[in-house]
């Protein structure tokens, strides 16, 4: 901040969040702030002379009685006035605050405000790019503040206060030349932002300082310097793992950990195996919930892992891939009596390329929109070390263009001031020199596929592996969605549109491209979109066309495609449509090749051009590719489909081939390894582990399997109605209609947050809409999978919600993550078997079949077990977790394999059967006592 500038930060709340619909003013705060201290404060409620909804008196707090009370407007317009007046106006979001309170000055007679003015929300994105949230408590509380009040225009002021102080504090730690880039880029920002950057420029040049010891210049950035291996040379002699109890317990201490036998026994397991000399079988680990899984495996690789005996850590979500390396593996080097290099694999396309973003930071314009990206790179570049675009917080999953550009591309090669410092190069490197490298099954998978796979290791330990035949078969599949080629065929664009590719060519005075060539683009990429369209259409009515379709389901739809079965007209317009795509593609790279050839002639705008070009290009390329694989060839096993989501589905459509060749390629991969580990809380049925070893072609196998710590006798219940309707008999509305009578029995005797788990989308918005309609339930807050919005979203709104009812598929069983104690009742209204009439269900069923092995004794009943004791497993997380399970489907004790799920149920965890009466009963009885004890 500008030394002896008065700032104003400002609040206001309002009866809406709208510019320009006449809402009003309730709330004006406004702190002045000097040299980085508050000198004075002023705040007032504000009678807006109308009703106040509800949601805005619930979220400030501000009552009937304070508004009543409080003067008008117009009372006290010209105080804000001229408290305002010589001061720079700040505000966390000030597209809102500034224009709004403009708004109000003008209908009370009064001229609009003309002082600068700063937004702390675009300062916070550019200044601390990596945090998750930017809304002012997340983002403070991030910082070190605590926010009481949110929404109390007041405590919201003092909070932004404390930010453009830290904002301040940030941008004097940057480095000088970052500063200046900055400063170039910061017109592109919003109000008067730039003068946030411009005031500390000129302070620092006037007192500049020393780079940072842990930075350095490269091609005009500052970059943190590569790190060097952790692992700590002085050990030259491995250390003795500590076998013996009394060793085991004084290690685990030294790490905080307090001691479990079984989570001994299972380290002692693991290392016993990992220390044989080629065995003839891979090592089964079923850990259950609470055993300790983690470290289980974690502690006796850190004594056997080294740069030459590398061991591979495969995760199955990029979650605990980052927990892994982020959190407990730091803490385990800080605390070892010795440490371990530890590298993270991920796929090429996670991390900037220092060239591709050079290229096109040099050429965007200050006034650009992806100046402001450009910013974000630059200040995230000094506090990276991976070079992960997953960081940056709120921008780096944006649809935008600029962040696809800015990664790694096969074509573009990388500029030679940046070869040895590129993030990529770096990873590999790090791979290199590493002695235990974390990596997620979805990429371990993909790089396997690679001819010469960069993950090659004599150990790998598979976490979460009952997910790992899903993981292969979906590795397995190649897929494009319709709806890629679209958005770069609008980059393209036509002569008349401005800011695309084709308009820019047209207009620059300096480019070689010749006026025929940039029509025939024009021409090439014209037809290509309207074949596009049309040929997409013609796969949507396809799909429509079929029996069972129903458009007022909202879901996934899906369907295998013969190919040799396709109609002579649909071959030959999949064969006219790869032809315009070739074309376009032939005709995009004479231009490229032309301005290539004269490169050092181009202006930076004509470079710009011809790199958006070249990026678009080589993704149609890829598509072209990727549409002969899964339109013009077949192989034996394979299975071709098309699938659309229903609410949107030319934004969807997406196309895929599943390649058993590949899948074959996959597993001998993993069983040449000779160490393989694989582990889970779920990998048996009834203490047989066949499922898994058939799924993954495993011959030999040898299991291990630990107990839960959780006492399911005094955490949970687990209940079966003792009488049933035979559901299977009656029609679709009438079962949905009959399980809505239950679930209403059920829920409105109960507070405590539920989940009900259902293996139909048809039936969740069939039961929804009959839920909704029930007066017994007004007080829930009723929630459904694709209607209330995704999983994630669902997720959210659990945390902001209360007496939270959650209709799902049982993909919430793994998919989500409920906030803790959030979650006690779950319902299952039928067991959670895959649905056989699923493409890739009937394929795999198919190929099962053929091997004369029964599908339904080898897929469908231990996957459906896994998945129910995955899910018992989610409820009880901890301890102190209290949970109650309901199954609405009798087939659990009543059918011949009921007892594949019994017997497979946490020790403790006993089926009860009563009238559903009664169940309800129990259960408030079991909540009621589980309050008491707390």
């Amino acid at each position: 901040m500008k030394k002896d500038q008065l700032y104003a930060v400002v609040d206001i709340e309002a009866t809406g969040a709208s510019i320009g619909r006449d809402e009003r003013m309730i709330q004006f705060a406004c702190v002045l702030v000097r040299n980085g201290e508050i000198i004075q404060s002023f705040d007032t409620f504000v009678n807006p002379s109308r009703k106040v909804s509800r949601t805005i008196r619930d979220l400030t707090g501000i009552t009937t009685q304070d508004l009543a009370t409080a003067p008008y407007f117009e009372d006290i317009a010209h105080v804000i006035r001229h408290l305002l007046e010589d001061t720079i106006f700040v505000a966390h979001n000030v597209g809102f605050d500034y224009q709004f309170l403009n708004e109000c000055l003008v209908r009370a007679g009064s001229e609009p405000l003309c002082i600068p003015a700063i937004d702390t929300v675009e300062l916070a994105q550019i200044l601390y790019p990596s945090e998750d949230s930017y809304q002012l408590k997340e983002l403070t509380a991030s910082l070190g503040y605590t926010l009481k009040h949110a929404h109390n225009a007041l405590s919201d002021a003092e909070a932004t206060v404390f930010l453009l102080n830290k904002l301040d504090e940030k941008i004097r730690r940057l480095p000088l030349i970052t500063l200046e880039s900055l400063t170039d880029l910061s017109p592109s920002t919003t109000a008067d932002t730039t003068l946030f950057f411009r005031h500390a420029l000129e302070d620092m040049l006037n007192d500049p300082s020393d780079l940072d010891h842990s930075l350095m210049i490269v091609g005009d950035m500052a970059i943190k310097k590569p790190l060097s291996p952790t692992v700590q040379e002085e050990y030259r002699k491995q250390p003795v793992y500590p076998y013996k109890e009394e060793e085991k317990r004084a290690a685990l201490s030294r790490i905080g950990l307090d001691w479990r036998s079984g989570q001994s026994e299972l380290m002692n397991t693991l290392f016993n195996f990992l220390k044989k000399d080629a065995p003839k079988y891979t090592q089964l680990i079923e850990a259950a919930p609470g055993s300790g899984k983690t470290y289980g495996y974690l502690f006796p690789a850190y004594y056997l892992a080294s740069k030459e005996n590398k061991m591979i850590i495969s995760t199955y979500t990029k979650v605990l891939q980052k927990q892994l390396s982020a959190d407990i593996i730091p803490m385990l080097n800080q605390k070892m009596p010795f440490s371990q290099s530890v590298a993270v694999a991920k796929s090429e396309s996670h991390y900037l390329s220092l060239s591709a973003f050079y290229r096109k930071w040099k050429n965007t314009a200050d006034s650009d929109i992806e100046a402001i990206f450009c910013m974000k790179i630059l200040v995230w570049l000094t506090e990276t070390n991976e070079g992960d675009l997953e960081e940056i917080g709120s921008g780096a999953h944006m649809a935008h263009a600029f962040w696809k550009d800015i990664r790694p591309s096969g074509r573009q090669t990388p500029l030679p001031v940046f070869e040895s410092y590129e993030f990529l190069y770096r990873r590999n490197r790090r791979l290199e020199e590493a002695a235990i490298i974390i990596a997620n099954h979805a990429y371990l998978l993909a790089d396997w596929k690679k001819l010469e796979p960069i993950l090659q290791s004599e150990t790998v330990i598979i976490d979460e592996a009952h997910h790992l035949p899903d993981v292969i078969d979906q590795s397995a599949t190649l897929s494009f969605r319709v709806s890629s080629l679209v958005k770069d065929l609008k980059q393209i664009g036509s002569l008349d549109k401005e800011e695309s590719i084709l308009y820019e060519l047209d207009q620059a005075e300096d480019s070689p491209v010749k006026d025929y060539q940039i029509r025939s683009l024009e021409s090439a990429a014209q037809i290509l979109n309207e074949e596009w369209q049309e040929w997409s259409d013609s796969w949507v009515a396809r799909i429509r066309q079929t029996e069972d379709y129903s458009e007022s389901v909202v879901e996934w739809k899906e369907q295998a495609i013969d190919l040799s079965a396709l109609s002579v007209g649909l071959k030959k317009d999949n064969k006219r449509l790869k032809a315009t795509i070739d074309e376009m593609i032939y005709v995009g790279n004479q231009i490229i090749e032309l301005l290539e050839s004269e490169s050092d002639a181009l202006s930076k705008e004509i470079k710009r051009v011809m790199s958006r070009l070249q990026l678009v290009i080589d993704r149609t390329q890829h598509l072209s590719e990727s549409l002969t694989e899964l339109l013009f060839r077949q192989e034996k096993g394979s299975l071709t489909g098309i699938k659309f989501y229903s609410r949107s589905p030319w934004t969807t459509l997406t196309f895929y081939q599943y390649n058993l060749d590949s899948r074959e390629l996959l597993q001998n991969r993993l069983h040449a390894v000779d160490h393989l580990v694989l582990t889970s809380s779920t990998l048996s049925v009834k203490g047989s582990t066949s499922y898994i070893q058939q799924a993954l072609g495993l011959e030999h196998a040898e299991f291990s399997s630990f107990d839960s710590v959780y006492d399911y006798q005094k955490q949970g219940r687990l209940f079966v109605p003792d009488q049933q309707t035979a559901v299977g008999h009656l029609k679709r509305g009438a079962y949905a209609s009959e399980l809505a009578g239950q679930l209403e029995d059920i829920l409105k005797q109960t507070s405590e947050n539920t989940l009900i788990l259902f293996r139909s989308q048809e039936t969740i918005q069939a039961v929804y809409q009959l839920l909704k309609n029930r007066p017994a339930l007004n007080r829930k807050t009723i929630l459904a999978q694709n209607i209330s919005g995704t999983p994630l979203k669902i997720a959210k709104q659990v945390k902001k919600a209360r007496e939270v009812v959650v209709l799902g598929a049982d993909s919430f069983w793994e998919g989500v993550d409920f906030p803790e104690d959030e979650l006690k009742l779950v319902i299952l209204t039928r067991l959670p078997f895959d649905s056989p009439d699923m493409p890739m269900v009937k394929h795999r069923h198919q190929l099962l079949s053929d091997q004369g092995l029964n599908p339904f004794v080898h897929d469908l009943l231990p996957r459906a077990v896994m998945r129910l004791k995955q899910g018992i497993g989610r409820l009880i997380r901890s301890v102190h977790d209290k949970g109650i399970w309901i199954v609405l489907d009798r087939r659990i004790i009543d059918s011949s394999y009921g007892s594949a799920f019994t017997d497979s149920l946490p020790e403790g965890l006993v089926l009860e059967e009563y009238p559903l009466e009664t169940i309800v009963s129990e259960a408030q009885s079991f909540f009621r006592q589980t309050e008491n004890k707390v």
